[in-house]
């Protein structure tokens, strides 16, 4: 579709007229905020920017988009770097200003609107002394991370996200707003667990929450690579040690003042500073060149690594110095891809890695924020369930894997797109979720496609949200 037709636009403010939403189109002092993205590689001329007030102008921005084939995005924290939060030409829910949370304490139930951070409901639940399963980043949309699944912290103990999810409210293609859980529109349910965003605008979430009621050790931990095998070794060993409190990332970036890329740990134990520091004493004995761990409270822990928050402390080989980092500020170009691996993992392969990655980072300083990450979560709870339990479907005994290139100009789009591509293709146990949302369907859903794709037709039969997983519907027609 052409972009959106000014008779549109006059159109879309008179429905909304009387309501708190706000109406951004080219032109508005505020135009170019509005469309902002994480990611730079995003920001496309939007038609509008809607920044809806209540779950009812939800509605009738759906409706409208619908009515008039109005290509639509749901933005909520922003942080796609596929473009699944804009909508070129056409017209984005800015969903920002739906982030209240409730918490019910008896009940252990927190209820988040559907543009919520996970900072929103980390704060909010632990005034109570309770947590749930959230992202490993405070900064992101609660909603969007939990319908892709959700891996947080506290996964080792409970499960993802949509594990913990008690039920939704959702806009559904039609206008219309259903509550779905176990009980309501259960196939609805069983379909947003993994593939949510493919089937409304979730405007309200229901989790289950935790007790937890004393702090946690975690931090940051930076080695020079001559200590790589010791952390891979120490790699190899966590599914058999963890008891499902521990979780860490190990990884390779660029500190300010290096030439070369040193490898950065992130630990996490929910428990007592002595439990975690045996766990983790492997590593704190292979004499790190920075250590950051800490006792901190759960609330501040997924914020760790975002700098609009606690910011990671940097160094350099020489002793550690104050500089931050904005790794997670909106602004530059970046790309995220990812991957999964099995244990063992290579040493030699992950050394091969690294050199690989330091070497192009080395010839092509514009990209040297750019950082490649193992996470390691434990997943027994998660392969509780079996991989049609729900529809995500990657329940196994492997570990996430992710890229993330970040550059400055637009002549170099290609370049690092491809290269965070071709860095995730090179790591073996590959392609559960390679660039995910640009992989065939049935890699991502397997056995689950088919029924998925009888869900859709029930409940978007026009691909109206089919920005993020293409169903390979035959869209019907009107």
């Amino acid at each position: 579709m052409p972009f959106l037709p000014f008779s549109h636009i006059i159109k879309l403010r008179k429905e909304l007229r009387g309501t708190g939403a706000e109406v951004s189109t080219w032109g508005c002092d505020n135009y170019n905020d509005r469309i902002k993205q994480w990611s730079e590689i995003c920001d496309v001329d939007i038609g509008a920017v809607v920044r809806i007030s209540s779950v009812e102008e939800v509605a009738v921005v759906v409706r409208f988009s619908a009515d008039r084939r109005v290509p639509l995005a749901v933005k909520g924290g922003g942080y796609s770097t596929g473009g699944y939060s804009s909508a070129k030409g056409g017209i984005v829910l800015d969903m920002s200003n739906l982030r209240r949370v409730h918490v019910e304490p008896a009940s252990r139930m927190v209820i988040a609107e559907g543009g919520a951070l996970w900072d929103d409901i980390d704060v909010a639940a632990a005034q109570y002394d309770l947590a749930v399963v959230g992202s490993t980043l405070g900064h992101i949309g609660a909603a969007g991370a939990t319908l892709g699944g959700g891996y947080g912290w506290l996964s080792g103990q409970y499960g993802l996200a949509i594990d913990n999810l008690l039920w939704a409210r959702i806009v559904l293609a039609d206008g219309s707003m259903v509550i779905t859980s176990a009980d309501q529109s259960p196939d609805l349910f069983w379909a947003i667990r993994g593939a949510g965003q493919s089937f409304g605008v979730v405007v309200e979430l229901a989790f289950r929450a935790h007790s937890q009621n004393h702090p946690v050790y975690a931090g940051t931990l930076l080695f020079s690579v001559d200590k790589l095998p010791e952390v891979v070794d120490f790699a190899n060993q966590f599914e058999r040690l963890t008891d499902g409190r521990q979780g860490f990332w190990f990884g390779f970036n660029l500190q300010p003042s290096s030439i070369h890329c040193s490898i950065m740990v992130v630990v996490f134990h929910n428990g007592d500073r002595m439990t975690a520091e045996n766990f983790f004493f492997p590593l704190l004995a292979s004499q790190p060149i920075l250590n950051n761990t800490r006792m901190l409270p759960y609330d501040s822990l997924n914020s760790m690594l975002s700098v609009e928050d606690t910011l990671i402390r940097r160094s350099n080989f020489t002793g550690v110095d104050t500089t931050y980092h904005h790794e997670w500020a909106f602004g530059p170009r970046k790309r995220l891809s990812g991957s999964n691996v099995a244990l063992p993992l290579d040493t030699d392969f992950i050394q091969s890695l690294y050199h690989q990655f330091d070497s192009f980072l080395m010839a092509f300083p514009e990209a040297r924020d750019s950082s490649l990450f193992f996470e390691f979560l434990p997943n027994r709870q998660i392969r509780k369930f079996s991989n049609d339990a729900t529809a995500f479907a990657s329940r196994g005994p492997y570990y996430n894997v992710s890229s993330l290139f970040r550059w400055q100009t637009t002549n170099s789009d290609e370049r690092f797109m491809e290269q965070g591509y071709m860095q995730i293709m090179r790591i073996d146990g590959m392609a559960n979720w390679i660039i995910a949302n640009d992989a065939p369907v049935r890699a991502v859903f397997g056995e689950n496609v088919s029924r998925l794709r009888e869900i859709k037709k029930k409940y978007d039969p026009y691909n109206m949200f089919g920005k993020w997983h293409n169903f390979d519907m035959l869209v019907q027609e009107r």
